[in-house]
């Protein structure tokens, strides 16, 4: 995408390249779904603060999203244009969507990027699993020693 490309033409590719719905974008974006179609359909141009909310869902610049200019990612120079802040990781991934979902959200919620949120994730997963792990190594330790009463020598 080039910078003589339309807001609107930006905003559908960024999407679609995410493979999310104009509902869910417009949801993580906080803005109502009819709304971001009219922004799609070059109905109507999206107010500073909308444009400022769809790119942070879509995690590509304001100044991208709306003037075709770089920086394209939050914060970064990239070189070419492609959508980043968790976009290509979650794509690379092949996340469920509804799993996807969840971790933009967290990531927005937490100011954080999609790679921090689901790496903390699998830091938690693993964090729970050593102490299963750890839970049942003790409960068979436990199991393997003698009650207090019996003894321990043959008579």
């Amino acid at each position: 995408m080039s910078g003589d490309t339309q807001v609107s033409e930006r905003i559908k590719s960024c999407r679609e390249n995410l493979r999310i719905s104009q509902v869910l974008l417009a949801e993580l974006a906080g803005i109502n779904p009819t709304q971001l179609y009219r922004y799609e359909s070059d109905k109507a141009k999206p107010r500073p603060d909308a444009a400022d909310r769809i790119a942070a869902a879509l995690g590509v610049s304001t100044a991208w999203l709306v003037h075709g200019t770089l920086p394209v990612a939050r914060g970064a120079q990239i070189d070419p244009p492609v959508p980043a802040g968790g976009g290509l990781i979650v794509k690379f991934l092949e996340l469920p969507p509804a799993l996807a979902f969840v971790v933009k959200r967290l990531a927005m919620q937490n100011g954080s990027t999609v790679e921090m949120e689901l790496l903390d994730l699998v830091h938690q997963g693993l964090e729970a699993k050593h102490k299963k792990k750890l839970a049942c190594a003790e409960s068979a330790a436990s199991s393997a020693l003698p009650a207090s009463g019996e003894n321990s020598t043959a008579p």
